[in-house]
């Protein structure tokens, strides 16, 4: 059985559109390693990711200092008023600390810009990335 991954294959990796581990096609190799696939359920096409994020790649605990968790979101929503929530609109531009309302997700806190069209948003049921600066 060869160790070495061959375009074609399916591996699992983590789908970043279905958000779960899924069995994906391999799309390109370089060297050894797997740099894009295809999700075999959604057509979706990113890079390879070989485990969920947030994830540890080993077991057992380091001596190092761990990565810092993500904000809780009930803690990101204490002493915010509701109502000061800006509506979320994709042409609209959004900072990292702002607190945004969604028509389905509701509430949010902008975590990260991820690059200059995509944010990443806190909600209830996890984070999500929302585009913004468009039009």
């Amino acid at each position: 059985m060869s160790t070495t991954p061959v375009v074609g294959q399916d591996v699992d990796s983590w789908c970043t559109k279905c958000k779960m581990m899924l069995a994906h096609t391999i799309e390109t190799v370089v060297g050894s390693k797997i740099t894009r696939v295809h999700c075999n359920t959604c057509k979706g096409q990113h890079a390879y990711r070989a485990k969920a994020p947030g994830t540890s790649s080993t077991r057992t605990r380091s001596s190092k200092a761990a990565a810092p968790r993500p904000p809780d979101y009930a803690s990101l929503l204490r002493g915010r008023d509701a109502s000061a929530a800006k509506p979320y609109a994709p042409t609209e531009r959004f900072a990292e600390g702002d607190f945004i309302r969604h028509a389905t997700f509701g509430p949010g806190v902008v975590t990260a810009r991820k690059d200059v069209n995509k944010i990443e948003v806190i909600f209830e049921d996890g984070p999500k990335v929302l585009i913004h600066r468009r039009g």
